[in-house]
């Protein structure tokens, strides 16, 4: 336990996360701090709410329009082709 409570302190002081978070990324990578941290700048470090911009002119939405990104090649994280777009 102490152990734990050490990596929840450390990864803390790196990503300036609350305790509630830093223990969720731990407790996700069996307390591997090393770990933890890679998944949480990796997916985490952003909110975990994105927002959409709302479409102009009116409240519905074509269907038939499809995504208005597209995928970057070399890497299929969410948070890089999102983020990659705004």
């Amino acid at each position: 336990m102490a152990n734990q409570e050490e990596s929840v302190r450390e990864f803390v002081a790196v990503t300036d996360v609350d305790e509630e978070r830093a223990r969720f990324f731990l407790e996700s990578a069996g307390w591997n701090l090393q770990l933890a941290l890679a998944s949480f700048f990796e997916d985490g470090a952003d909110d975990d709410i994105v927002t959409l911009p709302q479409p102009e002119g009116g409240s519905s939405v074509s269907r038939s329009a499809g995504p208005r990104y597209s995928l970057h090649p070399a890497c299929q994280c969410f948070n890089h082709n999102v983020m990659a777009q705004l």
